[in-house]
């Protein structure tokens, strides 16, 4: 008899006929009936940022080579290719952020744009910039960035003329982000640049995403989403309710992947496509998330894809985060419609792309064979690996390489002679794991209304098995692995090892 270990689903009761478990800790789905396990961080920047990283974006050149940019409160940097630390590449004098405010990065063509609240825009272009500098005198300023088609777009902003607009979005001249004609004037007409304020009780902008699967785009207010539509002049772009008030208190918890747009909602998280949204955590995750979630630092809450493992990532700062600096991971596996947990410290996370390094160009590293963090053959020093990458809370570069977390998992309940009215002694099971030093406790409760006693701790024997001695109404297993291991399924039950015994 096998107990698989039950889908992280800690909205539900733990008695369901879903078997659903609200004790998964540091394990990802792997596959529809396995869990892997979750990477620790591990150190790659022979630098840090001089403060908490407020936003970052990966560019790539013409040459496909692969740049890392982050801001702070103060300063842009970069991490260029064939390097391991980051680069002050702010413009003059730096910057000075508000709090709660973040960076919002885009690229187009060799060009990498970044904006801030109170910040002119900025412009790095690759392989030719040794700096940020403003983008254009004639641009606004504002929060959120994106590229939709031939067009940069920017929203939540502020110019000399209009003020602070948090409803209004500005787009560049066609193919060209340097050029912000005058609002109204002809040649905004003629290059068709433009602007829109759209009014309503939605909110301020969160954020501007381009390219879904039935829109040209969309912007997320606090309480809506708008389709953006490409229309040709002369009203170039169309602007239309998609969500009525469903929006997102988390600005940068919207992740695009592809024609899909994740984001967190103010009542749970969902998957746009450029016309309507679909729930992907109601009745598992919703609940459990904002009852956890310290809604004092929402402006932390960070999403990201790894599409390696097929899984929309967010970084949260729970209530007991110091500082509302982020220590849980929430993680979403787009294919196998399932979620998973991670205790992680970090201040931001991203799908980060290796820069790729030879034998010789290891030397510009500043590492020697003795001091690298990364074994010669990890996928770090392999040039276009797709990686998940975290800033750790002293503001340096880490990836998920380190070695698995230890590990947590809670199968599903079993009531194995409840039509009898009897309980089952359990005399030893077999955890189902490929490696690790696993234990197995059981729970153990008569009554639905009891939280269930666990028996101590056993660990695996020569013969592969867990001894105990559990004797109840219903019984579960809590597994707890450390070390390295690639598939972990929950526990069986040899034949014998489980007697009738007791009565209701």
């Amino acid at each position: 008899m096998l107990l698989p270990i039950a889908d992280f689903a800690p909205d539900l009761p733990p008695n369901n006929s879903s078997g659903a478990s609200a004790n998964i800790v540091n394990l990802f789905p792997r596959t529809k009936e396995s869990w892997g396990p979750v990477g620790t961080l591990s150190t790659f920047s022979s630098n840090a940022l001089d403060s908490q990283c407020l936003g970052a974006q990966i560019a790539i050149d013409s040459g496909a080579n692969n740049y890392l940019f982050a801001g702070t409160a103060d300063k842009l940097y970069e991490l260029a290719p064939g390097n391991t630390g980051f680069t002050n590449v702010s413009k003059g004098g730096g910057y000075s952020l508000p709090s709660g405010e973040r960076w919002s990065f885009t690229q187009y063509g060799q060009r990498v744009i970044a904006v801030a609240e109170s910040q002119n825009i900025q412009s790095f272009v690759l392989n030719s910039s040794s700096a940020f500098a403003d983008l254009s005198a004639s641009a606004p300023q504002a929060r959120y960035v994106t590229t939709i088609k031939d067009f940069v777009m920017v929203g939540n902003t502020f110019d000399g003329t209009n003020g602070a607009q948090p409803q209004r979005v500005q787009w560049c001249a066609i193919d060209d982000p340097t050029t912000w004609p005058v609002s109204g004037s002809t040649t905004e007409a003629q290059l068709l640049a433009g602007s829109q304020i759209i009014p309503g009780d939605q909110g301020w902008i969160q954020g501007i995403v381009g390219n879904l699967g039935n829109a040209d785009g969309a912007v997320f207010f606090e309480r809506g989403i708008f389709r953006v539509v490409f229309q040709g002049s002369p009203t170039v772009f169309g602007f239309y309710p998609a969500e009525g008030v469903r929006g997102t208190p988390c600005p940068k918890s919207i992740v695009q992947l592809g024609a899909l747009a994740y984001y967190i909602g103010e009542d749970g998280f969902y998957a746009f496509d450029g016309a309507v949204s679909q729930p992907i955590g109601v009745d598992r995750v919703d609940k459990t998330f904002w009852s956890n979630v310290n809604t004092a630092y929402l402006a932390n809450v960070v999403g990201a894809v790894d599409p390696i493992n097929r899984l929309v990532m967010w970084l949260y700062p729970s209530n007991s985060a110091p500082g509302g600096i982020p220590d849980s991971l929430i993680a979403f596996n787009w294919a196998l419609n399932k979620w998973g947990f991670a205790q992680v410290n970090a201040e931001y996370i991203i799908r980060a792309i290796t820069q790729g390094y030879s034998l010789d160009s290891l030397d510009s590293t500043g590492y020697t064979l003795d001091t690298l963090p990364f074994s010669l053959d990890s996928r770090v020093w392999t040039g276009g690996q797709v990686l998940m990458g975290a800033f750790t809370p002293s503001h340096q570069l880490a990836y998920f390489t380190g070695s698995p977390a230890n590990a947590t998992a809670d199968t599903v309940e079993l009531e194995p002679f409840g039509s009898a009215g009897k309980r089952g002694f359990l005399k030893t099971t077999r955890p189902m794991i490929d490696g690790g030093s696993p234990t197995v406790q059981i729970g153990m409760r008569n009554r639905l209304m009891d939280d269930p006693t666990f028996s101590a701790a056993s660990s695996i024997n020569d013969n592969g098995e867990c001894p105990v001695r559990a004797d109840a109404r219903y019984l579960r297993a809590r597994i707890q692995t450390t070390g390295a291991f690639t598939h972990l399924q929950g526990i069986e039950i040899p034949d014998g090892a489980i007697d009738m015994t007791g009565s209701r």
